[in-house]
């Protein structure tokens, strides 16, 4: 029997992933990219040209420490920072792709138009796969999509796949927020799609819109540059979160299978706004939002907090509208003489080149099983990698979605019934209302993670590891969750390395890296105290030991 013929779209983290996983089980997967590197958004030079991908700016430092970040069976080296630049994670996915071959299947430079049923998909399940030059539709409008005309894809190449696995990411089309009068705002107009350096707005004031992640990365990458006051609109609040934890820790560290399965809300809640306050006090400065981490806003950063401290960045209420360059607030202060606004506030995703198939990512109803699969699709040969967001990695749920994928393809795993689909579907959706008390596009990604992972039989069971290793067993289950755990046992399992890596990331994280050896700090302020307490001790049990006895001696005689 041939084997069944793979398109991978896309060339960031998820198709690297989903090329490295079909290679490994047999298969000659094709992927078409749009830029002329792999990386996605991570993509370390595009020369000046436009893309319909985002990239990360310069000054980028990931929210994720880097055993957290990487994938399962390619570690991160002993000597790579905690933290990861741009460059560093560019760095690693090239390095990634080097190590497992993978470059060979992808094709740069080359834009799918268009997948769409074959016309016997009823029986075959096949799709026909539309590509050009990236060149050929350079200038079109890369932020609503692109219409794509019959006259276009009579230009395209046309090939016909037994499977398309789409992973070009759910960071496509910017989100403009209404805001009246921003069409005559005579300044910059901005997207974080677009950011790439804070240096263009040196000599300008410049207003951040957006209380998540990037809007806060943003603002102080900015506020680095420019000679002015940066003003970070956060609408209705967000919790400020530090990277770095008590002990110099990173906060990925913390969360746990003990506290992800058994922790109550208000025991997290309580966490964090602990943490978040310990570096800023955001009840008295006005920035917290009127519901709690989980249910709310958030954003990670350290050097924020120093930011807003020295004025640096000024946080404002919520933006209410326009008047020329003046921006007016909901709580009636204004803003005059903006000369740039940079909106920071997420994106949508776009599948509109899939044809024929129904799948509504409008605010993360999704119905796909396992965030990839479509449940009214008859044949299970159209995947979606990538198309997450949520309070963790995604590269770990990535991993695990291509590490399935691969299996269902060659057969090495039932194909999920309808009813199974539906179960999982509104299980989900049940997580991501819980998590933010509406349904939105933000999903536990470690409880998916273990999902995923238990269908493949991956999962690492506590008493399956506690017969081998009880230590790791223990860790697993209290301590930090790393991508390593899921090569423990089940198919593709290394116990050796895994074990190995596992151990490494938390000596690791429980330390941090420098070029000058452990030295002891010699406290002899700590001595002398302790002989005081010593001496004195000594003197009053002697004391009282005097007294007793000559009372004991008058009472005897």
């Amino acid at each position: 029997m041939p084997k069944p013929s793979v398109c991978v779209i896309g060339a960031g983290i998820s198709g690297l992933a989903a090329i490295k996983e079909c290679k490994n089980v047999g298969l000659d997967p094709v992927c078409y990219e749009l830029n002329s590197d792999l990386g996605g958004i991570w993509t370390s030079d595009r020369n000046g040209k436009t893309s319909n991908t985002p990239w990360a700016w310069d000054n980028l430092i990931t929210n994720t420490s880097k055993y957290i970040i990487t994938f399962s069976d390619f570690h991160a080296t002993q000597d790579t920072p905690p933290f990861l630049t741009r460059n560093d994670v560019y760095e690693y996915f090239r390095s990634y792709a080097e190590h497992f071959q993978l470059t060979d299947c992808i094709q740069y430079d080359t834009r799918v138009l268009k997948v769409r049923k074959t016309p016997d998909h009823s029986s075959t399940g096949q799709w026909e796969v539309f590509t050009c030059p990236t060149s050929q539709f350079h200038g079109r409008d890369k932020r609503c999509g692109l219409a794509v005309s019959k006259e276009d894809l009579n230009r395209c190449h046309k090939e016909v796949f037994d499977v398309v696995l789409v992973c070009s990411g759910c960071f496509k089309i910017p989100v403009y927020p209404e805001i009246p009068g921003l069409d005559s705002f005579p300044g910059i107009v901005r997207h974080s799609f677009d950011y790439k350096s804070g240096f263009v707005y040196e000599d300008k004031k410049v207003l951040v819109v957006g209380n998540s992640f990037s809007a806060g990365d943003v603002a102080n990458d900015v506020s680095m540059y420019s000679k002015k006051v940066v003003d970070l609109t956060v609408g209705r609040g967000t919790w400020i979160a530090p990277r770095v934890h008590h002990g110099g820790l990173p906060t990925d560290r913390n969360p746990s299978r003990y506290q992800l399965y058994y922790e109550t809300e208000e025991n997290t809640n309580n966490k964090i706004i602990a943490d978040c306050q310990s570096r800023l006090d955001h009840f008295a400065s006005g920035i917290n939002p009127d519901e709690p981490p989980t249910r709310s806003a958030f954003m990670l950063g350290d050097e924020i907090y120093l930011k807003i401290l020295t004025d640096r960045v000024r946080i404002k209420d919520e933006l209410l509208r326009f008047n020329g360059s003046t921006a007016e607030f909901k709580s009636g202060a204004k803003t005059c003489d903006i000369d740039a606004v940079i909106f920071c506030t997420g994106y949508k995703g776009d599948m509109s080149f899939v044809e024929d198939v129904n799948v509504s990512i409008d605010r993360g109803r999704m119905d796909l099983y396992n965030f990839m699969l479509p449940i009214e699709e008859k044949h299970h040969t159209l995947a979606f990698l990538g198309f997450l967001a949520g309070d963790g990695a995604p590269s770990q749920a990535i991993e695990l979605q291509a590490r399935y994928a691969a299996r269902l393809i060659t057969g090495k795993i039932a194909p999920p019934s309808k009813e199974a689909m539906k179960r999982n579907i509104e299980t989900m959706k049940s997580f991501s209302y819980a998590r933010k008390g509406k349904f939105s596009y933000q999903i536990p990604l470690l409880k998916l993670c273990d999902f995923i992972a238990s269908e493949i039989g991956v999962y690492p069971r506590f008493w399956r590891v506690f017969w081998r290793d009880p230590i790791l067993a223990f860790r697993l289950w209290s301590g930090p969750i790393f991508s390593a755990q899921y090569r423990l046992l089940g198919p593709d399992s290394d116990w050796k390395k895994a074990r190995a890596a596992c151990y490494r990331a938390h000596e690791v994280m429980t330390s941090n890296p420098t070029e000058r050896g452990k030295v002891t700090v010699r406290r002899d302020d700590v001595t002398a105290a302790r002989r005081r307490q010593l001496f004195f001790l000594i003197c009053g049990v002697s004391a009282m030991v005097a007294v007793g006895y000559v009372g004991f001696s008058r009472s005897w005689f």
